[in-house]
This record gives C-alpha cells, sequence and structure tokens, in this order.
C-alpha cells in the first residue's frame, strides 16, 4: 500500500480482525506493530547516506521517530508538495506541478498505537492479569484506520543536512543537522555507552562549534581516560567508554547540625 508498502500486513490485520477470536485478535496487533515499524524505519532509511543504520538499528519506532523530529523537527507532519519553475529573477516561469502527499504519525499518536498493540503480544504480567480486558475488534480498529491514513502517502520526503563531529570522550560522531545548528539545540552523542551532550552553536553562515553540556564526568581508575556522567543514582553503575571498566558511584550527604565546624556525616 502507497510508498511504505505495508498492504500485505494490513490485509492479513483485517482478516484477522473479522475473525474475531483473542488468539486471531492477539495476531492482528502483531501485524499492525509490524506496519508501524516498517513505515517509521522506511522514513528514517533516507538517513542511511548521513548516519550509519548501526546508530539507530535496534531502536523502537518511538526512538527513532524522536532522532527524527531532532534532525527534522516537521518529520511527523503531514505535508502535500508541490513544486514549480521560477524565472532567474525569481518569477513564476510555469503552473504549480503536485510531487505527493506525505503522511507520517505524530510522536505522541505513535508512542499511543504502538503501545496499545504491543501489550496484548506477551502474556500479562502478575499486576496486568486481573485489569488486561478481553481484547475486542473495536478496541483496535483506531490503530488500523491510523495505519491505513498514513499508509496512503505517495511520498517520502527528507529536508536536512546532517554534518558530524567527533565526541570528545569516545571519538565516535555525534550527527549535528542544520535545523538543530540553527536553533541552538543541545544534542547528544548515540554511542549508548557515552551518550555525552553537547551544546551547538553557530559561529557564521558555514560554521558551528558544539561545546560539553554533559553534567558532570569522571576519570577511568583503570585506564584514565574520561567519560561523561549525568547525575548518577546511589549505587549506579557506569562504565568507561574507551576499556569498559566499571564504576560504582556512591553518594554521599552531609548534614550540618549546630555550630560551624561540628559536622555530621551520613552516608
Amino acid at each position: 500500500m502507497g510508498v511504505y508498502a505495508v498492504g500485505e500486513f494490513l490485509e492479513r490485520a483485517e482478516k484477522l480482525m473479522d475473525a474475531g477470536d483473542q488468539v486471531s485478535l492477539r495476531y492482528a496487533c502483531l501485524e499492525l506493530r509490524l506496519s508501524l515499524e516498517k513505515i517509521v524505519y522506511q522514513k528514517l532509511a533516507q538517513l542511511k547516506d548521513k548516519i550509519p543504520p548501526a546508530v539507530y538499528r535496534t531502536w523502537q519506532p518511538q526512538k527513532a521517530l524522536k532522532l527524527l523530529l531532532s534532525f527534522e523537527p516537521r518529520a511527523d507532519q503531514d505535508n502535500t508538495i508541490d513544486i514549480r519553475q521560477n524565472n532567474a529573477d525569481g518569477t513564476p516561469a510555469g503552473d504549480w506541478i503536485h510531487l505527493g502527499e506525505y503522511r507520517m504519525f505524530s510522536a505522541k499518536r505513535l508512542n499511543t498505537l504502538y503501545n496499545k498493540v504491543g501489550k496484548y503480544l506477551h502474556t500479562p504480567s502478575l499486576k496486568e492479569h486481573d485489569t488486561l480486558q478481553p481484547l475486542t475488534h473495536a478496541m483496535i480498529s483506531d490503530v488500523l484506520e491510523e495505519i491505513k491514513r498514513v499508509a496512503e502517502a505517495t511520498i517520502v520526503v527528507s529536508v536536512n543536512s546532517i554534518n558530524n563531529v567527533e565526541c570528545k570522550f569516545c571519538r565516535h560522531p555525534v550527527y549535528v543537522s542544520k535545523s538543530q545548528i540553527d536553533s541552538g539545540s543541545i544534542v547528544e552523542c548515540y554511542n549508548q555507552k557515552c551518550e555525552a551532550k553537547y551544546a551547538v552553536k553557530r559561529v557564521d553562515n558555514e560554521q558551528f562549534e558544539i561545546r560539553s553540556h554533559t553534567l558532570c564526568t569522571f576519570v577511568c581508575k583503570a585506564c584514565g581516560n574520561e567519560s561523561s556522567l549525568d547525575l548518577p543514582e546511589h549505587g549506579a553503575i557506569k562504565q568507561c567508554v574507551s576499556c569498559e571498566q566499571p564504576h560504582v558511584f556512591l553518594m554521599r550527604c552531609y548534614e550540618w547540625k549546630g555550630e560551624a565546624g561540628n559536622e555530621d556525616q551520613t552516608a
């Protein structure tokens, strides 16, 4: 169906939903979730020449769409695409030509749909067992209809340029789009062992710079290299991004009582 090629998934989902029994409806949920995944990954594939697929290959659609939105803020908004030639002086040189219609789930809507069908694809936990309602056709019909709406798109577009610079902690690329540079965004290293944060600042029309926005850092006791660190919870374990030596972080708080110098320390 359309540019996203999810017609076979939706056809099977409809047949299973029409059957109406619990087993068939659960398999319909699987087909619907596969449709959601294929649509988002089809859009994400447009970045494959700019960002290695290894960066996002294992991500669920919600996180993948979040990545897209960081690079292209309007990636989750429907658009009609028309073009027209102009003369050298900018005046119109012809009629508008319709290229197609782009459709995508909003980030919030995608999260709702994905979680709605996903909870029926596993055995209910003990906590869910007594509260999870039997699945019905009506409960997932809105998921089917929203996927159909998006699947009717006739064009997939991506309008952005993406640069990369080296993360100072792990040496992996940090990807920065034009929209992030223009808005002075906070960007993140996509190495999941690092996830250092940087503030982006435009220097001039051609150049930009990034500065560390990480809350704190630590020096590895094994290799001496520095790693980024968000404020950890007591007992949190963080590996060195260079040698993978694990470090346990123990928080200490100090409670002051009485006169200056009279310190009560609790760990």
